[in-house]
């Protein structure tokens, strides 16, 4: 019922705001989970519960950007013309009326979709909350920062989260167009303003990848941070496999398609781990000292940076991911997971209860659980490394003639 949910949210919310309530909240909140996801392992079946957990929606993948880094293209050269975004009625009838659902938003660029605010209203009208929003910032309008602060004042958005590579120019250079962080920096202050305006409890953190063309500047995204006025700042670490890594993920499931795995592919990810260790330990420091939230994905502890800098080096962990929650595309196709992008289902012809416990959904979980992560798994945001370093081969090496490792292309993980 509405009003209950009224309550329950204006409860939740009055929790949060108290530090002591919110590290209960934290860990009840790590316990259920932890509970929940040992029974996926033990029992070894492949099936999840009767829905997700949470649902990310890829409602677009236009964009107004061209990022030289962004897989975007490549997604599109899977499933054809970003046109056939599957219609709210489409929606409507797919997804379930189901209060707590958490639904989350990605893209392209979700605001390049003319019908974004109708998708989030129906979201709402089916009881879910929304877990967070990612854009670049750059055509958020003072209607659409007011009707977005709007959906956080009705307890129903929590989160934006906008991506930026650096400063100014740097962010620029990454982008693709000239004026870009300016563009971002106009809309992040309408939304703050909106907010502002009408008490609205909306979160805006900014979002930044660690990579060879901005490492020396990461320190700086805490100057960005203040710039902007935003409080909090995510860091991803950075995404890649080697080729040996694919090969060997495709194998496990009987793929043959090198396609269905987005993730970035090199024989050498461009940056050092003394490098990435010295940056992410001054940008965490400022931080501290700014009193700047930081958070950063995947966990990498610090004696794993070594391992997970090295390609090819093994990481022990678990990816929970496909139990919990699925990942739609703009066209209504469901995949196991946003890197391994095998389709599991579709939403034009079933509704996402009938997808979730799918056959070919159950039969990729229980490989999962088998191989504990897929090679390729080993350096994701998704993933839950283990902290004790993992014992490597013995390798015989042989000479190889000298080269110059091409630098990473990398962006925001959405």
């Amino acid at each position: 019922m509405t009003w209950v949910r009224t309550i329950r949210r204006a409860v939740a919310d009055r929790a949060r705001a108290l530090p002591l309530a919110r590290h209960l909240s934290a860990r009840l909140r790590r316990a259920g989970y932890e509970q929940r996801v040992a029974r996926f392992v033990r029992e070894k079946s492949g099936r999840a519960d009767r829905l997700p957990q949470g649902v990310v929606y890829e409602a677009t993948m236009r964009c107004n950007l061209h990022c030289e880094f962004c897989y975007v293209g490549d997604l599109l050269n899977i499933e054809g013309e970003w046109r056939q975004e599957l219609p709210i009625d489409g929606l409507r009838r797919a997804f379930p009326d189901h209060d707590g659902l958490q639904v989350s938003l990605t893209g392209g660029e979700i605001f390049m979709r003319k019908d974004i605010m109708g998708v989030l209203d129906l979201f709402r009208e089916k009881g879910y909350a929304c877990g967070y929003l990612t854009t670049n910032g750059t055509i958020i309008g003072e209607e659409r920062a007011e009707a977005l602060a709007d959906l956080a004042s009705l307890g129903f958005l929590k989160h934006i989260s906008v991506s930026i590579d650096g400063p100014g120019e740097l962010h620029d250079r990454a982008r693709g167009q000239k004026g870009t962080f300016e563009r971002t920096a106009i809309g992040l202050r309408r939304l703050q303003a909106a907010a502002r305006r009408k008490g609205s409890p909306l979160r805006v953190s900014i979002n930044t990848t660690v990579a060879a063309e901005s490492l020396e500047a990461l320190h700086e995204m805490v100057d960005v941070a203040e710039e902007l006025g935003v409080d909090a700042i995510g860091l991803n670490h950075l995404m890649f496999s080697t080729p040996d890594e694919v090969d060997e993920t495709l194998r496990l499931p009987g793929e043959t398609d090198p396609k269905v795995i987005s993730t970035f592919v090199t024989p050498h990810p461009g940056v050092t781990p003394d490098q990435v260790r010295r940056q992410v330990d001054a940008l965490q420091e400022k931080c501290r000292r700014k009193n700047i939230l930081f958070d950063f994905r995947p966990k990498v502890h610090p004696q794993l940076v070594d391992s997970y800098y090295t390609p090819g080096a093994r990481l022990d962990g678990r990816c929970l991911y496909p139990f919990l929650h699925a990942r739609v595309s703009f066209s209504g196709k469901v995949y196991f997971c946003p890197f391994i992008r095998i389709e599991v289902g579709d939403l034009t012809t079933s509704t996402l209860e009938q997808v979730w416990n799918s056959a070919r959904y159950v039969a990729l979980r229980k490989t999962l659980v088998e191989h504990q992560l897929f090679p390729v798994c080993r350096r994701c945001c998704k993933v839950e490394l283990s902290p004790t370093p993992a014992p490597q081969p013995v390798r015989v090496l042989t000479p190889r003639p000298a080269t110059t490792p091409e630098p990473a292309a990398v962006g925001p993980v959405k």
